[in-house]
């Protein structure tokens, strides 16, 4: 008896699942349609995700977009939304076949994220320093914004960004790399290569690929 109440509900929780995966899939697509976001084929998006484009902000997705976000979906990042955000005027670039989890992502100029990119669960990508490194200018709301940093990142094609890692402002990220957990890339990595740590190092040559 108690094996079959096991069996009736793990079928009723992967059919609770199904259901709720689906309700938050067309929640989220009309979140992007309601924002003006342009976004490709096969566009999906479970869990909570948060998303708020200021005036003159430009977001486009590519094909086959996945971001699994909260709810168990991915056992790494397991209950932290998704949470993107696009500053007037700036842009989100995310090309095709990309897939993150519960990933945070702030631009507030540019941010191009390439093909084939897959991105950790809890990674945070933010093009700028979001204050003034001055004091003095941090005391003053307008002064601080007027003052703070941006540079754009660009994440080329087919890289891999482990769980965890922080992309700072003015980086780029070359085709195929590797970018260890929990690493800080504060300068940016070549092609091919694996790098990790804080802040983030080349550790090795992987060649290969065009």
């Amino acid at each position: 008896m108690n094996n079959k109440l096991h069996w009736i509900f793990r079928l009723f929780y992967f059919q609770y699942k199904r259901v709720t995966n689906k309700y938050y899939q067309i929640i989220n697509l009309v979140k992007l349609k309601l924002f003006g976001v342009k976004y490709g084929k096969r566009c999906i998006i479970h869990g909570h995700f948060i998303i708020a484009l200021a005036k003159g902000a430009k977001m486009i997705i590519g094909d086959n977009f996945c971001s699994l976000n909260g709810r168990g979906l991915n056992p790494l990042s397991s209950n932290i939304c998704c949470s993107i955000r696009v500053n007037k005027n700036a842009e989100l670039i995310i090309g095709n076949n990309v897939g993150m989890s519960s990933a945070v992502i702030w631009s507030h100029k540019s941010i191009t994220i390439g093909n084939n990119v897959n991105i950790g669960a809890n990674s945070i990508i933010m093009d700028s320093d979001a204050h003034s490194i001055n004091y003095l200018q941090r005391r003053n709301i307008t002064l601080d914004q007027n003052n703070k940093m941006d540079k754009p990142i660009i994440i080329g094609d087919d890289v891999l960004i482990g769980v965890n890692s922080i992309i700072l402002k003015g980086v780029t990220i070359g085709k195929r790399s590797i970018i260890g957990a929990g690493s800080v890339v504060t300068k940016s990595i070549p092609e091919a290569c694996i790098a990790a740590g804080n802040p983030c190092r080349v550790i090795k040559n992987i060649g290969g690929g065009n």
